[in-house]
Order: structure tokens, then C-alpha cells, then sequence
């Protein structure tokens, strides 16, 4: 229980961060620069959007704003310096292919009207990657991050609970904005989830029942939201995740036991109307919708293969077409919106920088191995594994400029870059201890 006291040290280590010591966590927080105030800052108001909650401090844009003062506020923090990486690249050339689809799109005012998403991810993604520079700012940030969609993942369980863990259409919503659909909510649990058991697997040996106790609830909420959410797709996701876990445990029986008796529990709790949309799954009307929606976007694909019909340019483009039949607002598929508006070339793109956060965050466990630093290594499992999520639930709704896999991205580049930048001090530590024999 000594993992509950608060530190009284001014200057808290990385140990008393470990152990979730409150007054070591504020103690470190309030000698944190402003950008990274603002920057989480950001976050809260867009996860947990309190603006929607209390209606009358809805007055300005509070998230666009904090991101504008943390870019203002990053300029004076010294320890703020570029971090290159070959992802920076990537998202740089995906931007361009965006700007020239935008240019020579089937109606370019529809681009230019929605330019704010992408570039609001832009620049979501470079603060967080410069200014996320080292463990305790990780450390705090994932934790700040975990207890915004907590708010979230409470309410979705406690909301499912009260009706009975019954089957509604609507499933559940989250705190708004881009959460504010069952499937998107759902896609933030598994994202939340997965995030949350690497924090979990990294750090629970630094704490003491209580606070393992609180943590472990974050997950387990967080499944049965996305249970509870109606959505098949993020259903779909989570066993993903329960299938990718068996294979990186190797099988192993400490592992498959507790994962057979919470998969088992869980199919215990969904409703038999749910259990029932996944026998009739490809044969019912949603799913022959979408399956004509894919085969209109693959053609579309055929037709503009270099830079496709334009960002943001499906819905009007599916209806002038003349073959519409369904109210097509979007294609179900990221990869289908992607290739559809802005061709292979943006689909390419878009492929090659998801296989590099996986290629990332392999290189990150490498690295985190030699550090013997649990807590590094387990959050790259969990961003893996929330990847994994994603993709499969995505296949069946259209989120390609959500925040989901830009954030991921952000979040895995900055994990990487301050593994990295540990392994380089404990190499040149060796190397001094060396020289001085």
C-alpha cells in the first residue's frame, strides 16, 4: 500500500511516476512547460467535451484553441527540438496528395470546405511527437489520455447496465463531437482499451491493490462499451485483439485461460438480437448497402486511379453517378474512402504509414528490451494492438479522418522517439563507464 501515499518530493523521479503517486505526478506536472499544459489540454476538451456538458462555456473553440497556444508556447520550451522520422515524411507526402486531389477534384469547393480536419491532425500530430519528449511527459500524457476516454467508458458500461445490458439500435454514444456515434465510440474503446492494458501490464507491479484495481476497470468498461455499442465492426475488432493477444503470448496458458473466461463472459452479455445480426452478417440489407457501396468505390478507384475523385468528394460524386440507391453519406471502408477520393496513389500512401507504426512500434519493443524497461516495451504492444482494432472495425465504417489512427500515429512516433532517446543516454553511459577504465 505504500504505492498510495503521496510523494512529498519537489523533485519526483521517473519511480515515484511508475507508482502513480499523486502529489510526486502534480508535483512533476506543474514544473511542466505551457505547451504541454495546452496540449493536454486539447485533448480534454476533445474527449471529454465538457463544453457540451455545460452549455454555457460554449461560447469559443476551446480545443482549436489550446492547439493554437500550444504551437505558440512550444517555441520558447528549450526542450522542445524537431524529431525526425520517416512517419513525418509520409504524412507530409499524404497531405500533399490531398492538397492535389483537392485541386483537380470533381467539386474542389467541397476539399477546400472541410481543409480544417486535416489539418487540425497535422498539426495534432506534430506538437504531440515534439512536445511528448521524454518518459515523464509520456507517462503523463497516456495517463491523461486513459482518463479522458475513461469518462467515457464508465458512462458507455453504466448506461448499457442500467437498461439491462439490452440490445438497442443506437448501441451508445460518446462525449460528442467525434464520438458521438455508437460505431466511432466503439472504435475509441478499442483504441482506450488495448492503450490501457499496456499501461496496466507495464506499470501494475509499482502499485498497490487499490489503484490496480481502478486501472484494471478501465478495460473491462471499455469492452463492455464496445459490446453494448451494437456496432459489429468493433466487435469484429475486439476479437482481433483477443486473437492478436494469443498469438504475441505465444499461446501461453497464463495468458489463454483469463482470455477464454473474459471472451466467454463477454458473448454471455450480448444480446441475442446482436447475436443474431452476425448470423444474418453479408446477407442483410445494411450489409448488401455496403457491398454496393465498395463495388461503386472500387470502380470510382478504376476510373481516377492517380488522385481520385477528390477529398471530401464521395457523397456528392456517388449521387450525381446516377447509381445511387441508399443514402451513401460515406463509403464504410477506410481504405475504400481513401483509394475512392484520393486514388492509389493516396490509398498507397495511406497503407505504407500504417505498416510503418507497426514497423515502429516493433523497433520501439527492440529497444525498450535492452533498457529493460517494461513500461515502454508493453505500451507498444497496446498501440499494436489498438491499430489492429481500428483496421478491422474501419473495414465496415468510414473513419479515415477521425482522430483514431492520426493520434495512434502521433502517439507511437513520440513513444518511439523517447525510447530512442533513452537507449542513446544508457549507450553513451556505457561508453563513458568504459572509457574511464
Amino acid at each position: 500500500m505504500k504505492s498510495l501515499s503521496k510523494s512529498k518530493n519537489p523533485n519526483p523521479d521517473i519511480a515515484d511516476y511508475y507508482a502513480i503517486r499523486l502529489g510526486a505526478l502534480w508535483a512533476g506536472l506543474k514544473k511542466e512547460h505551457l505547451c504541454f499544459w495546452t496540449l493536454c489540454t486539447y485533448f480534454f476538451f476533445e474527449y471529454v467535451r465538457p463544453q457540451e456538458i455545460f452549455r454555457v462555456i460554449d461560447v469559443i473553440p476551446w480545443a482549436q484553441l489550446a492547439l493554437l497556444i500550444a504551437l505558440a508556447a512550444a517555441f520558447s520550451d528549450r526542450s522542445v527540438k524537431w524529431v525526425g522520422n520517416i512517419e513525418n515524411k509520409l504524412f507530409i507526402s499524404f497531405a500533399l496528395i490531398i492538397i492535389l486531389s483537392a485541386i483537380f477534384a470533381f467539386k474542389p469547393f467541397l476539399s477546400w470546405q472541410d481543409r480544417n480536419v486535416m489539418l487540425s491532425w497535422i498539426l495534432v500530430y506534430f506538437l504531440t511527437i515534439n512536445i511528448i519528449n521524454t518518459e515523464k511527459r509520456l507517462l503523463l500524457f497516456t495517463l491523461a489520455y486513459l482518463i479522458f476516454s475513461f469518462k467515457m467508458s464508465q458512462h458507455g458500461f453504466f448506461s448499457w447496465a442500467g437498461r439491462g445490458f439490452g440490445f438497442t439500435k443506437w448501441g451508445l454514444v460518446g462525449a460528442g463531437g467525434w464520438f458521438r456515434n455508437s460505431g466511432e465510440f466503439a472504435i475509441q474503446m478499442l483504441i482506450f482499451g488495448t492503450m490501457a492494458m499496456g499501461f496496466i501490464y507495464g506499470l501494475k507491479d509499482n502499485w498497490g491493490r487499490i489503484k490496480r484495481w481502478f486501472f484494471y476497470f478501465m478495460p473491462f468498461t471499455a469492452a463492455m462499451s464496445v459490446m453494448g455499442a451494437s456496432s459489429r465492426g468493433a466487435q469484429l475488432g475486439l476479437a482481433a485483439i483477443a486473437v492478436l493477444a494469443l498469438i504475441k503470448a505465444k499461446l501461453g496458458v497464463k495468458v489463454l485461460l483469463p482470455l477464454l473466461i473474459v471472451s466467454a463472459t463477454l458473448y454471455h452479455f450480448l444480446p441475442e438480437e446482436q447475436k443474431q445480426r452476425f448470423s444474418e452478417m453479408g446477407e442483410d440489407e445494411t450489409s448488401l448497402q455496403r457491398l454496393e457501396y465498395w463495388e461503386f468505390g472500387l470502380e470510382t478507384m478504376r476510373k481516377h486511379p492517380v488522385l481520385g475523385i477528390g477529398y471530401s468528394n464521395w457523397f456528392q460524386y456517388y449521387f450525381s453517378s446516377g447509381k445511387a440507391t441508399g443514402w451513401a453519406m460515406e463509403p464504410h471502408n477506410i481504405f475504400i474512402k481513401a483509394g475512392a477520393e484520393l486514388g492509389y496513389t493516396g490509398l498507397a500512401c495511406f497503407v505504407v504509414m500504417i505498416l510503418y507504426v507497426f514497423i515502429l512500434n516493433a523497433k520501439t519493443r527492440r529497444l525498450a528490451k535492452g533498457l529493460g524497461n517494461k513500461f515502454l516495451y508493453s505500451m507498444a504492444h497496446g498501440l499494436d494492438a489498438g491499430l489492429v482494432g481500428y483496421l478491422v472495425a474501419g473495414f465496415f465504417v468510414t473513419v479515415t479522418y477521425y482522430p483514431f489512427f492520426w493520434v495512434q500515429m502521433a502517439i507511437t512516433v513520440a513513444l518511439f522517439s523517447v525510447t530512442s532517446k533513452l537507449a542513446e543516454e544508457n549507450s553513451d553511459k556505457r561508453n563513458r563507464k568504459v572509457f574511464k577504465r
